[in-house]
């Protein structure tokens, strides 16, 4: 039995009990004066029955017994999926440490691809610009080559 069930049920049966109770002083009751005690006899037969105080005592310790039985059952349980919680936590992060550091390599091979790509794209321009000076070239020299053949 878990401690919320154990609490309800002591509740109710509190609250069952004070319903059941009555506060107010019957007529007929003799109220003790002084050093007198007054004795009803419903104790006087409760006694005779052969309930005594040490049969109370022990009924409640043994209910104690088992109270503190199920809530240390109850303490191992928490304790046990306490540490299976930790361990998971422990596992998980692992696995974030693992994750970032991938992360991480693979920005820094991001890094480095994005580095050659701008390499790449001045070398690009580069040889558009010699092709481009050759292609000059090429017709100045076909220019002159047909001035050359027209002058023969």
């Amino acid at each position: 039995m878990n401690r919320s069930l154990l609490l309800v049920v002591c509740d109710f049966l509190l609250l069952s009990i004070l319903a059941l109770a009555r506060f107010d002083v019957p007529e007929g009751a003799t109220i003790a004066q002084d050093d007198q005690k007054v004795v009803s006899k419903a104790v006087i037969e409760r006694i005779s029955d052969g309930e005594s105080y040490d049969d109370v005592v022990a009924e409640l310790e043994a209910t104690n017994e088992t109270l503190l039985e199920n809530l240390s059952s109850d303490k191992d349980a928490l304790v046990l999926q306490k540490e299976e919680l930790e361990a998971q936590i422990l596992q998980r992060q692992k696995e974030l440490e693992a994750k970032e550091e991938e992360i991480a390599s693979r920005d820094e091979v991001i890094a480095g691809n994005e580095v050659a790509i701008a390499q790449a794209q001045k070398d690009a321009a580069e040889l558009a610009r010699q092709r481009e000076e050759i292609a000059k070239k090429a017709r100045g020299t076909i220019a002159k080559q047909r001035c050359i053949e027209k002058g023969t």
